[in-house]
């Protein structure tokens, strides 16, 4: 080999180190927010519980697969999609969307005994009326620096099932500016103004 080989080699050698040492991008997760406060009886509160009227068991939130996933999904147009790798929830999406929406209802539905229908008896308490909410997230698009558009549909039935109530709604949330950070707070937002209009058709089907 002659020395001029060596010569260039040796840069290109020193690059592909450099490149194998190179910090990898790092991973940033973001979790909804939800009213806390709003669980009677949480810990560090001395909220003296109302009278519970009945109960309302919420079923999992359906929301589609394709959004219901590790990774962001921004739309950059009509047809595109971004899925960012190193942006992450940090639980499934539609178990976070459920859990905010369970404390979006029990801040403002208190006189209701709340549940999931993954942990409830079968057996209604003595007494109480049951109610059952089942909510479908139809779509949930992400525009960069844009907008945050969420559309559902719900239905409230009695304890026998029987339909009482059944509405959609569509809900825009603009974002505070570009990049991922503002991401997460507009969805939050976006599922606190779905958890306001269940809890005003819940209390329109009778459950008050």
């Amino acid at each position: 080999m002659t020395r001029a080989a060596i010569f260039i080699g040796l840069p290109v050698l020193a690059a592909l180190l450099l490149a194998g040492c190179a910090t990898p991008a790092s991973e940033r997760y973001y979790r909804l927010a939800y009213p806390l406060g709003g669980m009677v009886g949480g810990a560090g509160t001395e909220t003296t519980s109302p009278a519970i009227r009945y109960e309302l068991i919420v079923g999992s939130v359906q929301i589609p697969e394709a959004i219901n996933r590790a990774q962001l999904v921004v739309q950059k147009s009509d047809t595109e999609a971004l899925v960012s790798d190193d942006q992450r929830w940090v639980a499934p999406l539609d178990e976070q969307i459920a859990l905010a929406v369970l404390a979006g209802l029990r801040s403002r539905l208190p006189g209701a005994w709340l549940a999931s229908s993954a942990t409830v008896s079968a057996v209604p308490a003595p007494g109480l009326p049951r109610y059952h909410l089942k909510v479908q997230v139809e779509q949930l698009l992400i525009q960069s620096g844009e907008r945050v558009t969420l559309e559902a549909g719900w239905i409230v039935q009695d304890g026998s099932h029987k339909m009482l109530k059944r509405e959609r709604t569509v809900i825009v949330v603009p974002l505070r500016g570009p990049g991922y950070d503002p991401i997460a707070p507009a969805v939050s937002e976006a599922v606190q103004q779905l958890s306001a209009a269940l809890a005003k058709s819940v209390q329109a089907a009778g459950a008050l």
